[in-house]
């Protein structure tokens, strides 16, 4: 979908690259309330901080069970039109959730089913909407343009639940889903306004292929690419021992430093607030030869300072520590999508993207590790073993795969 009359021009003059941000952002809100509402409304149905749980892991699960099929199918359908029926299919989720909270028959199986489906969703940002951002953008200006997707990630990270909030006390569950069908339906009008674009992202000269046959030559591509596997095992290694641990920051918060349920958001807001921040710095700082760099260094600074606030005893420091681990996670999270399309063929990066939601997939089995040692250890012995972990699973690929710390090469214009 390479638009070559917007490639050229800045970034806010890009029409193409503001309207798939916007998209983004939109529906990253929606999804962040989504989560809010579901779980204040589930802890208060039934008082169980584990089903609570269970709406996340239900959100995340498409992720790891059908993020290389849905990879591989911008290879079949063009990628539009596959965006805009998962946007249609949202609306319909978030009508029937309205429909039922207003009946007050919505019990806790339908909400982990309607999760799981919206997950669904969540698994086509990957390679269909972060796929034509690479295509709308000349290649020197990629880093760029995804650190701005991630401020807006972020950023809605942060508004989402302070919005659901709000919406909760004052207009219940049901308001709370008549917003986000509202974001939708914007959502919706800015995808139709898209140009088609191509038919499909990789339109394959050699004959149809089977869906699987697809797959499985993504699974090869990266098997054999070094620096490709290198970058999801990174991946890998952020959504096994370091995404879980931001988890527990409440617990340590509550029940470590002993501050009020106002001051607990404040810290967990912090690591949001520092990846804000991050990205920022991205935007106006980051080369393109310190890109593989940036990635490794940001997760490294994710695993150092956890193993720092993990045992620390007031409030400030660990303050200023998560904020530090957004700034890492900022970086990692941009120079992850950027990495995967500078050193890949447009042909193929949707496989690779269904196979980075994959391995963000893998969070299920991350949160499932630190939940078992905070039950056996406690929440800040969790939080240092799991660090302890992901450092030197870091360490392990750097060494055996060195060309994930190497030079970026400049782009090289499609």
């Amino acid at each position: 979908m390479k638009n070559h009359s917007t490639t050229g021009s800045k970034l806010y003059e890009n029409r193409t690259f503001l309207t798939l941000f916007s998209i983004g952002a939109l529906q990253s809100v929606a999804r962040w309330l989504e989560l809010l509402a579901f779980g204040v409304y589930i802890f208060d149905l039934t008082g169980s901080a584990f089903l609570v749980t269970l709406v996340t892991l239900a959100k995340f699960a498409p992720l790891a069970i059908f993020g290389p099929v849905f990879g591989a199918l911008p290879s079949r359908i063009a990628p539009r039109s596959l965006y805009l029926a998962g946007i249609i299919a949202m609306l319909a989720l978030n009508f029937i959730a309205l429909m039922l909270a207003q009946t007050s028959s919505l019990s806790v199986f339908q909400v982990l089913a309607i999760s799981f489906l919206g997950g669904l969703f969540w698994v086509l940002d990957f390679p269909v909407r972060r796929t034509m951002i690479g295509d709308s953008v000349r290649q020197k200006r990629l880093g760029k343009a995804m650190a701005i997707d991630t401020i807006a990630n972020n950023g809605t990270r942060m508004l989402g639940p302070v919005l659901g909030g709000v919406l909760l006390q004052f207009v219940g569950l049901s308001g709370a889903f008549a917003i986000a069908i509202a974001f939708y339906l914007v959502c919706l009008w800015l995808t139709f306004s898209l140009k088609a674009g191509r038919s499909k992202i990789n339109p394959d000269s050699s004959g149809p292929q089977g869906l699987a046959q697809l797959v499985a030559n993504g699974g090869r591509l990266v098997w054999d690419n070094p620096l490709l596997l290198a970058i999801l095992l990174v991946t890998v290694a952020y959504n096994l021992f370091a995404f879980p641990m931001l988890s527990l920051v409440a617990v340590i918060g509550r029940d470590g430093l002993e501050l009020t349920q106002g001051q607990v958001g404040l810290l967990v807001s912090m690591e949001g607030t520092g990846a804000l921040v991050g990205s920022l710095l991205l935007v106006l700082m980051a080369r393109v030869a310190d890109y593989r760099r940036l990635y490794t260094a940001g997760l490294l600074l994710c695993f150092l300072c956890s193993m720092a606030y993990a045992f620390s005893a007031y409030a400030l420091p660990t303050a200023v520590l998560l904020f530090i681990v957004g700034i890492g996670s900022a970086s990692f999270a941009t120079m992850q999508t950027t990495l995967l399309i500078l050193n890949s063929r447009q042909e193929y990066r949707s496989r690779l993207f269904g196979l980075l939601s994959l391995s963000i997939g893998t969070g299920l089995i991350g949160f499932a590790q630190i939940g078992l040692q905070a039950y056996l250890y406690g929440a800040r012995l969790a939080i240092f073993i799991s660090a302890v972990l992901g450092l030197f699973s870091l360490l392990a690929i750097c060494w055996r795969w060195p060309q994930i710390i190497a030079l970026q090469p400049a782009p090289v214009e499609d």
